[in-house]
C-alpha cells in the first residue's frame, strides 16, 4: 500500500468504524507524519482528499475535525425517485407531507406548465429526511404543482408512502425528460427553521421542469437543498 493510502485509509477507517466520531480533532500532521513514517506533504495530501470528500474540515490554527460527509445528489442521464436515489447510497429515506393542496395557479405556475389560469393544479409539499442509526436528518424541502386534470385522484393519494413519479405512471403519465436550473440562495424563518438551521445558511435551489414524450411540461418543482449535508455532481454523457 503506497505511503498516502495508509494515511488516507487509517483515518477514514477510523471515521467509519465510529472510533473518531463527528467533531473529533484527529491527530496532528506532524503526528501521523511520525507514526506512518512519511513526509508531512504526503500527509496534507491525504488530508487534503478527506476534507473534499466531506470527512474533514480544518480550522487554522486548531486541525482538522471529523465532519459527516454531504450525501451526494447525482444529476445524471437516469430519472429516478428520491427513495430510489438515496436508497442506492444505503440511506433510509422518510417523508413528511406539509401540504396537499389544490389550487388556482398564479402567473409563474401557468407559465412553468403552459396552462391557463382556470387550470387547478396540485401543490404537493415535502420535508424528504434520511435516517442514519439513530440520527435522522431533513435534506430536501420539495414543492412540487401537476394539472389536476392529470392525475384527478391526486389527493387521495399517501405520498409519505408513494412516490411522486410512480403515481403518475399509474395514472398513465410518464416524466420522458427534467431540466434542472440551479442556484445559490439563503435560507430565512421557518424554511431555515425546517432544517434546524440558522437564518442566512447557504442553499443550492434547484427549480426544475418535468416534460413528456410530446415536450409538454407536467411538472414543476422547487426544491432546497441546504449546503452543509448536499453537494452534487452533474454527469455529461457524449
Amino acid at each position: 500500500m503506497h505511503n498516502y493510502s495508509k494515511v488516507y485509509q487509517y483515518i477514514l477507517g477510523k471515521i467509519q468504524s465510529g472510533e473518531f466520531l463527528e467533531g473529533d480533532l484527529i491527530p496532528k500532521e506532524m503526528d501521523l507524519s511520525e507514526q506512518f513514517n512519511v513526509s508531512r506533504p504526503t500527509v496534507r495530501h491525504a488530508l487534503n482528499d478527506l476534507v473534499n470528500e466531506g470527512y474533514l474540515t480544518r480550522v487554522r490554527g486548531r486541525g482538522s475535525f471529523v465532519t459527516k460527509p454531504k450525501v451526494l445528489q447525482e444529476y445524471t442521464k437516469f430519472i429516478e425517485s428520491y427513495n430510489q436515489e438515496m436508497e442506492k447510497k444505503g440511506f433510509s429515506p422518510l417523508t413528511k407531507v406539509l401540504e396537499l393542496s389544490l389550487i388556482y395557479p398564479d402567473e409563474h405556475i401557468q407559465s412553468c406548465l403552459s396552462i391557463t389560469e382556470e387550470e387547478r393544479v396540485i401543490k404537493l409539499r415535502r420535508l424528504r429526511f434520511i435516517k442514519e442509526a439513530d440520527t435522522i436528518k431533513p435534506m430536501i424541502l420539495t414543492t412540487v404543482y401537476f394539472p389536476y386534470s392529470l392525475v384527478p385522484k391526486a389527493l387521495q393519494y399517501d405520498f409519505e408512502q408513494r412516490s411522486f413519479y410512480s403515481v403518475l405512471e399509474e395514472n398513465g403519465v410518464y416524466v420522458n425528460k427534467v431540466r434542472h436550473f440551479l442556484e445559490v440562495r439563503m435560507l430565512y424563518g421557518k424554511t431555515a427553521s425546517l432544517f434546524n438551521l440558522p437564518d442566512n445558511s447557504p442553499c443550492h435551489f434547484i427549480f426544475s421542469t418535468g416534460y413528456d414524450s410530446e415536450n409538454h411540461p407536467i411538472e414543476y418543482s422547487e426544491n432546497f437543498y441546504p449546503a452543509d449535508r448536499n453537494q452534487f455532481i452533474v454527469e455529461i454523457v457524449k
